[in-house]
């Protein structure tokens, strides 16, 4: 059996673009505005915490916990120096994604 390299790569590469074209699906849905807000540390918060509590309010298209979270972290580069410790009156510079249309969270 002889395997026509040819085809072979043109199907890998279809199989590719079908795949990508899943995965994609949902994180664009349609009009969207930017929210642009800021948090202030309460005791006891993570920034785990106030990611999971603010990623609920990003209406405007799929967004995965770890990559809102660092997105938190690009906002405030002085978490990366800190090492992401809080501390109760810290201001957070969150953004998010909202439909237009949606009435903000």
């Amino acid at each position: 059996m002889r395997l026509n390299l040819p085809a072979l790569k043109k199907a890998t590469v279809c199989a590719a673009l079908a795949i990508s074209g899943l995965i994609t699906t949902g994180f664009y849905s349609g009009d969207q505005q930017l929210v642009e807000t800021v948090y202030i540390v309460q005791p006891g918060d993570t920034l785990w915490d106030i990611a999971e509590a603010h990623i609920v309010k990003n209406t405007g298209g799929r967004r995965y916990i770890l990559e809102f979270k660092s997105g938190i972290e690009e906002m405030n580069p002085w978490l990366l120096e800190s090492h992401d410790q809080l501390q109760p009156g810290d201001e957070l510079k969150i953004n998010y994604w909202i439909q237009k249309g949606d009435a903000e969270i």
